[in-house]
């Protein structure tokens, strides 16, 4: 048995054991979801509900549940990864870079940093073909860049043309096979944060054309097609773990990082969802949960009442508020949020652990593909919390 099929099954057998604690929909029940699996743990929430999640609160879980602190953090693949490399520190002229934010810059250098070179590379997923134009600029390669949206063909074509490199640009459906061509010819395909199917079909397309080098970083595994995950490898496809589109969003789903204005929209808005959640069960005089549309946030000004109005109005509810007014929902609404932050802070422990089970499911599926493959991180996560490469060569 491989390393990577070792790592699989450990992380399988974890995620499958505690499945309670990450696989349910937050807001589908009231009541903690998984109190008949875990008792104590669900007991210490309700017993603490303005508890912060902090220190405190983490060590308090880890007493109560142990086995969740040996898995939760990324550390089992240091015997095979490979660690990211200081960025690029070129003086490259301002045009190479020109259009491009900061931040992705960073990430583009980071990522050429760990591709293999070769004379001829295929961008998928190009957008701009940013990631492209480095490669040719750098390696002096011709790179072809498949995208699938006209104007960001032309803009990258007309980049290229004025930049002096060999970079091609192909409109394609990758999803309708419309990029397989593309690979007859190539070297080495690479793909920057190529999402769910996209970076799928990749894998597939590239391996039956036995293209030698494959340089990839996946991302949002839950933009696919299919309801639950269908595995790659022949491993995966033996585990009992059956992921939702919910579970594989969990798998990329961060720690919020944004600024203190918008954690607090967040929060408000969060809070009168759940209210309103509340009202609706109360007035309907049913347990089900009811989605409400995405909102523009200067709704939130008019408070929780206007808010519910809304609410109330885009499910067809209006007629249900002269019998159930929404006075005392507002305070349900402050105590659930409180809940499902500290629900969601426990199924965050898994995140890591599911990310990795995805990655060397690709990885995998490659070696059974005749590929010598690696994996690591090919950035630190203050760059981009999408850092994991895939990198096989036959």
């Amino acid at each position: 048995m491989t390393a990577f099929q070792q790592h699989f099954q450990t992380l399988d057998e974890w995620l499958k054991t505690h499945a309670p604690l990450w696989q349910f929909d937050t807001f589908a029940n009231r009541e903690t979801p998984w109190v008949e699996h875990y008792p104590e743990l669900a007991d210490y929430l309700n017993s603490e509900p303005s508890r912060p999640i902090d220190e405190e609160f983490y060590r308090q879980v880890f007493g109560l549940c142990p086995d969740l602190q040996r898995l939760s953090q990324d550390k089992i693949i240091e015997e095979y990864s490979f660690e990211p490399k200081q960025i690029l520190t070129s003086n490259l002229p301002s045009y190479v870079f020109s259009g491009i934010k900061g931040r992705k810059w960073s990430q583009i250098q980071a990522f050429v940093s760990h591709t293999p070179e070769s004379n001829q590379y295929v961008e998928w997923c190009a957008g701009k073909g940013h990631l492209g134009k480095l490669l040719a600029y750098q390696n002096n390669a011709a790179v072809h860049s498949v995208e699938w949206q006209k104007t960001l063909c032309d803009e990258g074509q007309q980049e290229a043309k004025k930049i002096g490199i060999k970079q091609v640009f192909t409109q394609a459906d990758v999803l309708k096979h419309q990029g397989a061509f593309a690979l007859k010819e190539a070297g080495c395909v690479v793909a920057l944060h190529a999402c769910g199917d996209l970076h799928k079909v990749l894998l597939q397309q590239a391996s039956a054309a036995k293209i030698k080098q494959i340089c990839m970083s996946p991302c949002c595994y839950h933009l696919t097609q299919d309801e639950q995950y269908q595995p790659l490898s022949n491993l995966a496809k033996h585990s009992s773990l059956i992921l939702r589109k919910a579970d594989l969003k969990l798998a990329v789903k961060e720690v919020a990082t944004a600024g203190a204005r918008e954690q607090r929209l967040k929060q408000l808005e969060l809070t009168y969802r759940l209210g309103f959640d509340a009202w609706q069960r109360s007035a309907r005089q049913q347990e089900e949960y009811l989605p409400v549309p995405s909102i523009q946030k200067a709704l939130l000004n008019q408070c929780f009442d206007g808010f519910c109005q809304w609410a109330a109005e885009q499910k067809g509810l209006s007629d249900l508020i002269a019998h159930t007014p929404f006075e005392d929902f507002e305070s349900i609404g402050q105590t659930r949020y409180q809940q499902v932050q500290k629900l969601e802070a426990i199924s965050q422990l898994f995140r890591p652990a599911l990310e990795h089970w995805l990655v060397l499911d690709r990885a995998m599926y490659l070696k059974e593909k005749g590929y010598h493959v690696e994996i690591g991180k090919f950035c630190e996560k203050s760059l981009t919390p999408r850092n994991w490469m895939i990198r096989a060569e036959r």
